[in-house]
């Protein structure tokens, strides 16, 4: 599966910061609260996120932190695929 286009995406305009605290930080979830504030008015949200519970363990996608992610993934019973990297292209 390749990445979905997600060019159009607002967090491309404010940079990483947000979506991917420093190690030290990631648990915090406060960390996420302005990213997830970006996300929320972002048209391609949901391709975002559908693309992340598949396939991203870190950082904010789709408005969800790695453990909201996680949580659906068990819910769905999804395993967590992993990415070759022209995927990314």
């Amino acid at each position: 599966m390749n990445m979905p286009d997600l060019t159009q995406g607002q967090c491309r305009e404010v940079g990483s910061d947000f979506f991917y605290p420093d190690s030290e930080n990631e648990g915090d979830t406060s960390m996420y609260s302005f990213g997830k504030k970006i996300c929320a008015g972002c048209q391609v949200k949901q391709q975002c996120l559908d693309w992340a519970v598949k396939h991203e363990g870190y950082g904010l996608w789709g408005g969800m932190t790695p453990r909201e992610r996680m949580a659906i993934r068990r819910k769905l019973n999804i395993k967590l695929e992993s990415i070759i990297p022209g995927e990314y292209t």
